[in-house]
């Protein structure tokens, strides 16, 4: 099973094309995401993400990391939902469950804030899983990226799937000596020895890349190069476009700050509420009693 934001081998379309019109339009959804509050674009940037992982043959990595970003998405909800940040007068109710007010601006806000997750994340994946770091690191080199800043965000894609390999390596070895939890029960126990072996693979990395001369002053020249043929570059110029009118229409259209006023139904209001408080309350729980018994 690959981790999050690891790099898949294909001949997709997708991955035939250059990570610098890729990442173009990964800084279009981005740029769009952070223009605006309303739910109707962000859904739009987010559904069309999907798509596009589905299309090039990595849906399923882009499902399993909204399914393991879920509990995030879900404290979400419940936060704003129960104690919204900001609210302008008067504060609607949408729902009232014993002491607790489900405002309908607050849940608004909530899901907002979701489907902003969920069009950077989705975009994310398209990109990442389908672009090897050495192309990635090449890719953001010819967009003058300062090489340092470049290799570091290389290098952070790279860790993901090593997190991944050491997390699988302790499992293994609690297995080995009869411990019995599966799937999420074995994850909290595991996590601590696994974070200590990244951190010492990464030290060791890092003395290796002092040794090498890393940092010093000096040309310095890639091994990996990425080409950029027209349609590329079409690509490339188009993502640009998409940014800055995606932006722009976020700011003048809908406001980095309006949402739209919605009527939540009550019975609709204590479902989405209910149910995400129960996701991220699963977790919570599930997760003090795997400290509590290591």
């Amino acid at each position: 099973m690959n981790s999050l934001f690891t790099f898949v081998p294909g001949t997709s379309w997708l991955h035939r094309r250059s990570p610098v019109a890729k990442l173009a339009w990964f800084a279009a959804a981005v740029g769009i995401a952070f223009a605006t509050y309303h739910p109707v674009p962000l859904a739009v940037v987010a559904v069309t993400g999907l798509a596009l992982a589905a299309l090039s043959g990595v849906g399923r990595p882009a499902l399993r990391t909204m399914a393991v970003l879920g509990p995030l998405a879900a404290s979400i909800i419940v936060l704003q939902a129960l104690a919204p940040a900001t609210c302008v007068a008067p504060c609607l109710v949408a729902a009232q469950v014993g002491p607790f007010a489900i405002g309908g601006a607050g849940l608004t806000r909530g899901v907002s804030l979701v489907l902003r997750v969920l069009a950077m994340e989705t975009w994310a994946v398209a990109v990442l899983v389908t672009t090897h770091p050495s192309d990635l690191f090449a890719g953001l080199r010819r967009l003058h990226v300062p090489y340092t800043a470049a290799f570091m965000g290389s290098l952070t894609v790279q860790l993901v799937p090593v997190l991944g390999r050491e997390l699988e390596i302790v499992l293994a070895a609690q297995r080995a000596r009869g411990m019995s939890a599966r799937g999420f029960g074995a994850l909290i126990p595991a996590l601590r020895p696994a974070f200590v072996a990244t951190f010492e693979r990464v030290q060791g990395m890092a003395i290796s890349m002092e040794a090498r001369g890393f940092g010093l002053a000096g040309a310095r020249t890639s091994w990996r190069y990425v080409g950029l043929d027209r349609v590329d570059q079409a690509l490339a110029i188009l993502g640009a476009v998409a940014l800055v009118a995606g932006v722009g229409a976020g700011i003048a259209w809908w406001g980095l700050d309006s949402l739209p006023v919605v009527v939540w139904p009550a019975a609709v209001a204590v479902v989405v509420t209910a149910v995400s408080a129960a996701a991220f309350g699963w977790l919570l729980v599930r997760a003090l009693v795997l400290t509590a018994r290591g």
